[in-house]
């Protein structure tokens, strides 16, 4: 009787042991917790593959900046593949720079109060396709990263504020020439720093 009691409270004992020493080991993560973990990462990615953060943010100090990319064609020209990235960049670098220009003067028009002026908007639309020609003879390719995962090119393309300030600026002048007493207004709203603000959001 004594030999059962003994063997019981020694498998009890056992038993205990084995519980306890499982308590202690770590419980793997469930697929929901390694998914938090991926969402933390806030790293620049391409394809899944690690990437320089301009791809994903471009900016550059004083400049309006964009992102051309292009795939890799059949012949493996990479001039080619390099010509047309820096075509997507410049493509994306006129929208932007329409878009700063067409906040400039819906700017202008709230606080002049101009909405009804046909020539106010045939003006901001003149401007805009000047400027697009006219700004991006300027742009260049400041940085370059190719995906190992999918060979496609990234450029890093640019255009400096200064000559895109002063080109604003000549083609407003232009567009009101026939109005002086718009331009006056124009000029008076442009000294609160509208047109600055707008290029300073490049990137941003």
């Amino acid at each position: 009787m004594k030999n059962l009691v003994l063997k019981s409270t020694l498998s009890l004992v056992a038993i205990m042991a084995l519980f306890t020493g499982c308590g202690d080991t770590p419980v793997p993560q469930t697929q929901k917790q390694a998914a938090a973990l991926e969402e933390t990462d806030f790293r620049c990615k391409q394809d899944g593959v690690l990437a320089p953060k301009w791809t994903c943010d471009p900016y550059v100090e004083g400049a309006i900046a964009s992102v051309g990319i292009a795939k890799m064609n059949a012949g493996n020209d990479k001039s080619m593949q390099r010509a047309e990235a820096m075509a997507d960049g410049r493509d994306a670098l006129a929208s932007q720079i329409s878009i700063k220009v067409s906040n400039l003067f819906k700017s202008y028009k709230g606080s002049t109060g101009t909405g009804a002026e046909a020539s106010f908007d045939a003006a901001s639309s003149k401007v805009s396709k000047q400027l697009a020609s006219e700004t991006l003879a300027g742009s260049k390719s400041v940085d370059s990263w190719t995906s190992p995962k999918t060979n496609e090119l990234y450029l890093l393309v640019t255009v400096s504020n200064t000559p895109v300030k002063e080109k604003v600026e000549e083609a407003i002048k232009t567009s009101f020439k026939n109005d002086a007493a718009m331009y006056q207004k124009f000029l008076a709203e442009k000294a609160n720093g509208e047109l600055d603000k707008e290029l300073e959001k490049a990137g941003k």
